[in-house]
């Protein structure tokens, strides 16, 4: 095996060859994360424990709120979910909604992570939309809970309201409830939030009539004149995977396979560092599991040179157990790689996989998956298919959709269309166009609402 690496501190570190009982408790290890910290068995047993605590004699409004809160994104069943909408539903009347911000529930997460929310101004977030005269709501797209966190917690959040629709796109499935708790009630127009599974539409009526569901991926936000993909023939990667070092990214179903493939393969993994989880450690895996091809590790770099990547891949493999949408796979579909993924996944971009983009593949048949992906089977057209259905463009056509019949059943003139918006690592107007058109009102939002973008 042949593991190389760009030159960072981390990687120029020698890495000693494990032993035969190292290797077997790494390999044990990789296996047993996601089996059981993401097992929807447990999930499902502990929201349902969390939801009885809620109902026990002598917890205090916050406790119980929060155990409702916390229950909501562990509960799996339709049954369940619906018990706790029921026990939520009395503190989401227009007089008790309030309690959600009064008692800042949940907050503790986003004081302590993503810069804290005392951080100044929105990250992720553009204006689409200006407000215009006798009403009309302006749009502003903000990415990620943080954002509507601080939005809430350092900004008069209920005059912004009087003057925008707020557009945002969840970052994990099921949604954090605490988030929603802490926009519920600031307007008599809900938040729009983007889902991360389709399967999340259905959780993200516990906060009705205060959220709607947007049925948008963070990854339908793709613009295809990025990718310039290379013919099939003169693609130098074999097999790539862009994923985090995370445990929970599972390259180990991946390490796994290759040892019944072909030593000649070139593989390419493309990940950041993060807690606990180095490229260090993604090299330990390599060697416990035998991985016996020419494996390339390259840490941290910037998204032009992802794309060049993915147009340079043969077949891409994402192999989550459970996250959000997952915008790596659409980027490799418009850099017209066929992607590999899961079948056990709850990943919402899994839904683009089919007979025209890639695989869905199972432990124990993951190496003849991916051999039959290399032969570029009859039929796949991953770029084609990407364009029919999932640009930026269809994308915000079909928000602007739902925006204005929302407005006008509501009796709220709609007598201007959103800006179009693409993903490129943060979300950026599609038009460079429509960025100076709309200059006015973010120099407005800050001085007027004292909201800056940055």
């Amino acid at each position: 095996m042949a593991v190389t690496s760009r030159p960072t501190a981390e990687s120029s570190e020698s890495t000693p060859e494990l032993t035969a009982w190292q290797a077997m408790r790494a390999r044990a290890a990789a296996r047993s994360y996601q089996q059981l910290a993401r097992s929807d068995l447990l999930s499902e047993i502990v929201g349902s424990a969390l939801l009885l605590r809620s109902r026990m004699p002598g917890r205090g409004d916050d406790a119980r709120l929060t155990d409702l809160l916390v229950a909501g994104r562990r509960l799996r069943s339709r049954p369940l979910r619906s018990v706790a909408r029921r026990f939520l539903e009395p503190w989401l009347e227009s007089h008790r909604v309030e309690i959600f911000r009064a008692r800042q529930l949940g907050w503790n997460y986003y004081r302590n992570d993503f810069g804290g929310l005392s951080s100044p101004g929105l990250t992720c977030s553009l204006v689409l939309k200006a407000p215009g005269p006798n009403g009309e709501k302006g749009v502003l797209y903000s990415s990620f809970e943080y954002n509507w966190m601080r939005l809430v917690a350092n900004y008069d959040a209920k005059r912004f309201f009087e003057d925008y629709f707020l557009v945002g796109a969840s970052s994990w499935s099921p949604p954090d409830y605490a988030a929603f708790g802490s926009l519920a009630g600031l307007s008599p127009d809900p938040v729009f939030i983007g889902i991360s599974n389709t399967a999340d539409i259905e959780h993200y009526r516990l906060f009705e009539p205060y959220v709607r569901a947007v049925p948008l991926l963070a990854s339908d936000w793709i613009m295809p004149e990025h990718f310039a993909p290379k013919p099939v023939a003169d693609r130098t990667i074999d097999i790539l995977m862009v994923a985090n070092w995370l445990r929970f990214k599972r390259h180990w179903l991946l390490f796994e396979a290759l040892r019944h493939m072909d030593r000649r393969l070139r593989v390419v993994l493309i990940g950041r560092n993060g807690e606990g989880r180095t490229e260090r450690s993604i090299r330990e895996e390599l060697r416990a599991f035998g991985v016996k091809q020419d494996v390339e590790l390259i840490t941290d770099v910037g998204i032009d040179e992802v794309y060049a990547h993915q147009c340079n891949a043969k077949v891409a493999a994402i192999f989550s157990r459970r996250e959000g949408s997952c915008v790596a796979v659409a980027e490799c579909l418009f850099a017209d790689t066929p992607v590999a993924m899961m079948r056990d996944a709850h990943v919402g971009s899994k839904a683009y996989i089919n007979d025209a983009t890639g695989v869905i593949t199972a432990r124990g048949r993951i190496d003849r998956d991916l051999s039959r992906l290399l032969e570029r089977p009859a039929g796949l057209t991953p770029r084609r298919w990407a364009l029919e259905h999932i640009t930026c463009y269809e994308s915000s056509r079909r928000l602007n959709e739902q925006l204005r019949e929302y407005s006008r059943g509501a009796g709220l003139p709609w007598t201007n269309d959103i800006a179009p918006l693409q993903w490129k690592s943060i979300p950026r107007y599609a038009r460079i166009e429509d960025e100076r058109r709309l200059e006015p009102a973010v120099r407005q939002l800050r001085t007027e609402y004292g909201i800056p973008l940055v």
